[in-house]
């Protein structure tokens, strides 16, 4: 038997298990390689240890007698006509053999050897995703031996949806019958279409089983079946299906498409709470609880999702489905706006990153405000994880932005790939991430951090271009902080006590040094960084290269020299003192130089670079910083002249509106700005822009700096407390050792801000946005002096106009006065109906006579209150001690006649005895006093009319 299969050993095994058992003769006829053959054994004799048996095999193939092998044959044959597919699962190998195969994945005789492999594969190709997870459950042997067991039949049946060549689903069914005669329990398992599929008299068949259904529903419910079909396949609409526990049990492909989803595997069965991609679970949950309990139709509901880990606000409809006059589930449709005006849109606002897709500062701040929320209200702690790529800020200033694309994109892509579904993506510029997740969804989360890291970490090139990245991250829970503010400055800590702990040899005493070549590159000082080791140039900043007379790019140095490039010369030099050098000194030398022409002060150390030393040598110009000394003394007296101008144009201004908006434009200009705004306090926990310069070509952006709560700027205020000034070259790195600030402007790169303190009392800040970088200088000595200037001009601003307002108004009744009533009626156009009310108090000197004047003040008061609650505040004047006016515009003499009887009815209710008369005129008036006298007739009738009905009652 050496040479023979593997299934013909089993055979032949089998059958002599029998026979040592047996005193009679056992054979076998069986098929092998289309060869029939017939197998005889015999027991001849045994002992306690052994059993001698006699075997035959015999092919049986052209024996002519035997026709009951034609038979076989016949049904054999026969078989593999009725049935799509068959294989048998050799328990003992663990292999699949395919007999007859009825995809194109495996053909008759292929053998496979890893069978979870294959049902996975074959789910993939051609199971519908609703069956997917029920297939596999059935491929598995311990369930179809379970189910054999109960079936009493050593069989297990499965329907299943299985895709057709032309793309259709039609139901198969799967038979997997237990061949318990063997040694390992095989299972062989045939496919073939459900009966109904193929049967030519279905129509008239399906009546007899289900009695309900009649030939006409029939029809109409095989239509509905394909325009359903067709609406699955080939919608663009996002929709979905639940069963009445709200759990997805199926999603067209628009659905997946719209969410980024390879299949519909990781969702179905789950709710949407269980998949956390809802951030508004409770919501959703009630509107699908209306329509699956009480068969409510829900159009247009609002809710909150995760799409690629950016929060959107979309629009769902969903609808019962009913079965057997049962709901037994629901409908549900996502109303897509347009993609591309949405981004658009979100960008402008400065919500999500135009680099990267993600969330930027402002829609971090907004969504973690909103985690933080529900932390506070409900008690769901959150996670946030950051995370940097220190070195996508250099690469900034090599390639170019397409490159730089590129490599955020391949960044981007490794984390959406290793973050939960649930996550939040955000980046924050300069290769920092955050991500943001509740903590119930972040099961494995340290496996899939270091996972990320090591995909980042593998990425070596980028569009042709070497590279080199470490991603290094850290964790808090919202709960570890008072607040999202606290707890960003807490993961922004923390990630620097990584960094630190990650390179401890970038920390010579304490603290590691970071290189801006940026700002070496403004510096007036010649710079230089030379591998201390290989004296070969790192980097010549841009005053170096200048007195070089080298173009100035890197590659003027790139793989030279220090000796060739600085001195010319072709070996070190002899006095050369990098051996000297050490981490924790300065080396300071003065000496003559023929680059400057003169004396220098050369300051030279060493400084870890790549986990190396280099030299960092920083060269003065001692006859030009003697020179730019005088210099500076002529520009401090020109600076405080500037200062003196400025002011003197402020305070001639009769209107300290007119002068605070003279001296921002003056300041604007002076230091070349973009913009010039004062902000100012309300008193209720926010600040708004109340003043703006900005130049010509820029926008306002006042609307955009309203009501910004003063949490949110909260390092700016804690910078504050010990300077009341906060100059910035760069906005950047403030933004990353303060993730809490949040900057109102858009395309903010420098700052200039000064805090507005009188008599102890924070009104509020300044902002000079992106000045000139030449204008820092003398922008502190500027600005620290203006900013009290502008305090004091707001506290006079606010002064003159309380005592404006009390100049307008009566101080016992805060009505108008008789100033405030030709100021009203100067503004009236002409052509408009006015309505004159004339009142006056009765019994008013009698009530201060006889129960003090409090008791008159307390009536003054209720007659006012009656004429404000009938048109407010700015339309009544008092004109006397006892008199007031109300003036009513647009009103016709019906009207007015309408309303005079309502007020008279009203002083009457609260016992309250006013005479009033109302006459009714059209602008421009005549006279004003005309027109009182003949309201003061009218009233005086009216007077007279209630002392007459006084007497009479």
């Amino acid at each position: 038997m050496r040479t023979a299969s593997y299934p013909m050993r089993e055979k032949f095994m089998t059958l002599l298990a029998g026979a040592a058992h047996s005193v009679r003769e056992e054979h076998m006829t069986f098929v092998e390689n289309g060869q029939y053959l017939r197998l005889n054994a015999q027991k001849i004799a045994a002992t306690p240890d052994f059993t001698l048996i006699l075997a035959r095999l015999a092919n049986i193939t052209y024996d002519q007698d035997l026709t009951a092998f034609h038979q076989y044959e016949n049904v054999f044959r026969n078989l593999m006509l009725v049935y799509d597919g068959i294989y048998f699962i050799d328990r003992q190998r663990k292999a699949l053999y395919v007999i007859e195969s009825m995809t194109s994945l495996w053909q008759a005789g292929d053998v496979v050897d890893d069978l979870k492999k294959m049902a996975d594969t074959y789910a993939r190709h051609y199971i519908h995703p609703e069956d997917r997870a029920r297939f596999r459950r059935l491929l598995d042997p311990a369930v179809i031996y379970q189910q054999a067991e109960r079936s009493g039949r050593s069989e297990a049946i499965e329907m299943f949806r299985v895709k057709r060549p032309d793309g259709r689903f039609v139901w198969m069914i799967f038979d997997a019958i237990v061949i318990y005669k063997s040694t390992a329990k095989d299972i062989l398992i045939c496919v073939r279409e459900n009966i109904w599929e193929r049967q030519e008299n279905l129509h008239a068949l399906l009546p007899k089983f289900l009695p309900y259904l009649q030939p006409s529903e029939q029809s109409s419910l095989h239509e509905a079946a394909m325009l359903w079909q067709a609406a699955y396949n080939f919608s663009p609409i996002p929709f979905y299906w639940k069963d009445n526990e709200q759990r997805y049990r199926g999603v067209n492909p628009a659905f997946l498409d719209y969410f980024g989803l390879a299949d519909a595997e990781a969702i179905l069965g789950k709710t949407d709470a269980e998949l956390g991609w809802c951030l508004q679970d409770e919501e959703e949950e009630q509107v699908e609880k209306e329509i699956l309990h009480k068969g409510k139709t829900c159009r247009d509901y609002r809710t909150s999702v995760l799409v690629h880990g950016i929060p959107q606000r979309i629009s769902l409809s969903a609808i019962p489905v009913y079965q057997g006059g049962k709901i037994t589930g629901l409908l549900g449709s996502i109303n897509v706006r347009d993609a591309a005006t949405e981004k658009r849109e979100l960008e402008s606002l400065g919500i999500l990153d135009r680099d990267t897709g993600f969330l930027g500062f402002r829609g971090m701040t907004m969504a973690g405000m909103r985690l933080e929320d529900d932390r506070v209200r409900r008690g769901e702690d959150y996670l946030a994880t950051i995370l940097q790529v220190p070195e996508i800020k250099a690469l900034v200033h090599q390639y170019s932005r397409e490159t730089q694309q590129q490599i955020l994109s391949e960044i981007c892509t490794a984390i959406r790939g290793h973050a939960p579904k649930s996550a939040i993506f955000c980046y924050i510029g300069s290769g920092v991430f955050c991500i943001f997740s509740k903590a119930k969804y972040t099961d494995a989360l340290t496996e899939r951090l270091n996972a990320l890291k090591s995909t980042v970490e593998s990425i070596t090139s980028v569009a042709g271009y070497s590279c080199t990245l470490t991603l290094t991250y850290t964790t808090i829970r919202g709960s570890e902080a008072k607040g999202f503010n606290t707890m960003l400055y807490l993961l922004a800590k923390r990630l620097n006590d990584v960094v630190r702990a990650r390179w401890p040899f970038e920390r010579p005493s304490g603290d590691y040094i970071q290189l801006d070549f940026v700002q070496l590159d403004k510096a007036e000082d010649t710079i230089s960084l030379i591998d201390a080791d290989s004296y070969g140039v790192l980097y010549l900043n841009r005053a170096l290269l200048q007195k070089l007379k080298l173009p100035l790019t890197p590659e003027s140095y790139r793989g030279k020299k220090c000796y060739e490039v600085l001195a010319g010369s072709s070996a070190p030099c002899a006095d050369c003192a990098n051996h000297t050098l050490q981490r924790s000194s300065l080396h300071t030398q003065k000496h003559l130089s023929y680059l400057a022409g003169g004396t220098v002060l050369q300051r030279d150390m060493l400084v870890p670079w790549k986990g190396r030393n280099a030299i960092l040598s920083i060269t003065t110009d001692l006859q030009r910083y003697q020179i730019d000394l005088e210099s500076e003394k002529k520009s401090l007296v020109r600076r405080e002249e500037v200062i003196n101008d400025i002011i003197t144009v402020g305070i001639q201004e009769p209107d300290p509106e007119e002068g605070i908006r003279k001296m921002m434009a003056k300041i604007g200009e002076t230091l070349k700005a973009e913009r010039f705004l004062i902000f100012e306090e309300s008193g209720h926990g926010t600040v708004s822009s109340t003043y703006e310069w900005r130049r010509d070509t820029a926008e306002s952006v006042m609307k955009d700096t309203q009501d910004v709560p003063i949490a949110s700027l909260k390092p700016l205020y804690d910078h504050f407390e010990h300077n009341h000034m906060l100059i910035l070259h760069e906005v950047e790195p403030f933004l990353q050792f303060h993730p809490g600030f949040q900057p109102m402007i858009q395309g903010l790169t420098s700052l200039i801000s000064g805090h507005l303190v009188q008599s102890g009392h924070s009104l509020g800040f300044t902002e000079v946005v992106n000045p000139a970088s030449e204008s820092f200088s003398s922008a502190t000595f500027l600005l620290s002096s203006l900013t009290s200037v502008l305090a004091i001009m707001l506290r006079n601003r606010d002064m003159i106009h309380r005592l404006e307002t009390y100049s307008y108004r009566d101080q016992l009744t805060s009505v108008g006065n008789r100033r405030a009533l030709l100021s009203f009626i100067r503004t009236i156009p002409d052509g408009t109906s006015l309505a004159f009310f004339f009142g006056d108090i009765n019994g008013l000197k009698t009530e201060n006579d006889t129960k003090g004047h409090e008791a008159g003040d307390l009536l003054i008061k209720k007659a006012a209150t009656v004429l404000v609650a009938a048109a407010g505040p700015e339309r009544v004047f008092r004109m006397g001690g006892d008199e007031f006016l109300l003036v009513v515009e647009n009103i016709t003499k019906q009207e007015a006649d309408a309303m005079l009887k309502e007020l008279r009815a009203t002083y009457a209710r609260q016992h309250v005895s006013v005479a009033i008369g109302c006459t009714v005129q059209v602008s421009p008036l005549r006279s004003i006093d005309t027109i009182l006298s003949e309201a003061d007739a009218l009233m005086y009738e009216n007077k007279r009319q209630m002392h007459a009905h006084h007497k009479e009652s």
